[in-house]
């Protein structure tokens, strides 16, 4: 269970990167196991393919060097630092309450597409007139950033409803 005020202490700002992804990656595993990864360190460790060790030992491919995140390689790399995740398409508003009620990661990824853009941050509070709440490797200065309830449902919906969390 990571709870608001480590995420806060370890909140790191991405500046003008495409690298949310690896920052929220280096806030929430340092956040939960007392480290100081960097978000740029850790953007340089996703820019490379992992050798998967399943039946087949494929490459993962992360991210795009130096760009676009998948989702798949967030959960990777939380998993590589002992944090067990999934991604999946399709959640509802009902798993992130329900994350936030039993202290579970959640990450949902919204976006648009006039212009492209996607963005990942982590959750932490959920309002009914302020929205949902988020501590934000976009935003400079470690404090909540809230979307409204339509805001976050329209950016979100445009990718699927895309969540990486914790299981």
């Amino acid at each position: 269970m990571t709870n608001l005020s480590s995420l806060t202490a370890y909140h790191q700002y991405q500046g003008r990167t495409n690298d949310c992804a690896p920052f929220v990656v280096a806030m929430v595993v340092n956040a939960r196991r007392g480290t100081q990864l960097s978000g740029a360190q850790v953007a340089r460790a996703m820019n490379w393919p992992r050798r998967w060790l399943g039946p087949l030992p494929l490459p993962v491919i992360r991210r795009l060097p130096n760009a676009a995140t998948f989702p798949w390689g967030i959960a990777d790399e939380l998993k590589r630092n002992g944090i067990t995740a999934r991604w999946r398409f399709g959640a509802r508003e009902s798993d992130l309450l329900n994350a936030l009620q039993a202290g579970r990661l959640a990450l949902p990824i919204i976006g648009g597409f006039r212009p492209l853009w996607a963005h990942i941050k982590i959750l932490v509070a959920h309002h009914p007139e302020h929205g949902w709440g988020f501590i934000d490797p976009a935003h400079p200065r470690p404090e909540v950033t809230w979307n409204t309830p339509g805001q976050f449902a329209r950016w979100w919906r445009n990718w699927g409803r895309l969540l990486v969390e914790e299981c």
